[in-house]
């Protein structure tokens, strides 16, 4: 096969991805070389910079996955033709080296490394920025899935983990008293308490009104946005202790995540996360519940840095 280009219009209506997820503006891939590369053009015009960070705009790590799944996506579809939904089932080595930030390139480096036992299939990469700087790089499994595999939750059950908790809990004003993200990128719901970064509850409810839920055809809360709520809601555990205020948090890396169901709208995402410190770095465990269902699990690690080092580059 020669090389493949696609537009944004192409990739929007392949991907099935509509703004404000859609994280490629162009592609050329050569399946017989298992090789994409892609390029996103980041601006301040971005909603998205009005919720991450509002006075420190950078493009979320999230969303830099995002791009590095929908690259991987476009190359799957491609050397490994399949019926249904092509659905991310893994995320390992995920490393965010350099901030990008509004006026800059990412340039998207997508290459096949290896069929997994389990069937899925496994892509290497990279992202930089200019001058070839490493922004992030990571591993990314996906596998086809079927039109059934979305069915939601009956939403009867509760997730165990709520059965104990009493009436008092931080609502998502109290949230971003602590964390800087707002709006539309804040994206936790309820906390039950940030005393504990060890054990911190709470959750997203995942709407169909929501637009980085209809961004996704069909309509689902990404995994990799299931990753920032977890990251918020421990950041603001970790953040909300007295040694830490006036500090900012920051990805450092998605050692491991793997995802075992989508997130559908109509559905509670409860998010159990425990947090530990060493100096200035963190490591971060999270599970994520739909009613009794484990449907994503993580480990990452993360920086709590003072707000003057967060400088243009």
């Amino acid at each position: 096969m020669t090389k493949q280009h696609l537009t944004y219009d192409q990739l929007r209506d392949q991907l099935a991805v509509t703004p404000p997820l859609l994280m490629l503006d162009r592609i050329c891939l050569d399946s017989d070389a298992g090789h994409a590369v892609a390029s996103k053009y980041v601006t301040r015009n971005e909603a998205v910079f009005n919720g991450h960070f509002p006075d420190f705009p950078v493009l979320p790590g999230v969303l830099q996955v995002a791009a590095m799944a929908q690259a991987s996506r476009v190359l799957f579809s491609v050397m490994f033709p399949g019926e249904g939904h092509p659905y991310v089932t893994h995320l390992h080595r995920v490393k965010f080296r350099s901030p990008v930030q509004p006026g800059m390139i990412l340039a998207i480096d997508c290459r096949f490394h290896k069929q997994n036992d389990d069937g899925s299939v496994e892509f290497e990469v990279k992202n930089s920025i200019v001058g070839g700087k490493l922004a992030s790089s990571g591993f990314i499994s996906l596998t086809w899935k079927e039109a059934g595999w979305f069915a939601p939750s009956d939403g009867a059950e509760q997730c165990p983990l709520l059965a104990d908790v009493d009436d008092k809990f931080l609502d998502a004003d109290a949230i971003m008293a602590v964390i800087p993200h707002r709006y539309p990128f804040m994206l936790v719901d309820r906390a039950y308490s940030l005393d504990n970064p060890a054990k911190v509850l709470g959750y997203k409810n995942v709407s169909g009104n929501d637009p980085l839920v209809q961004a996704t055809r069909p309509a689902m809360y990404p995994g990799y946005l299931q990753l920032e709520s977890g990251a918020q809601l421990g950041c603001a555990a970790i953040l909300a202790q007295p040694e830490n205020r006036d500090k900012l948090g920051l990805y450092m890396s998605i050692d491991d995540a793997v995802f075992h169901r989508p997130a559908l709208p109509g559905e509670q995402i409860v998010i159990h996360a425990s947090c530990e410190m060493k100096g200035r770095f963190g490591f971060a465990n999270g599970v994520f519940y739909v009613g009794k269902q484990i449907i994503a699990e993580s480990s990452t690690k993360f920086a709590i840095v003072p707000k003057e080092e967060m400088t243009p580059q």
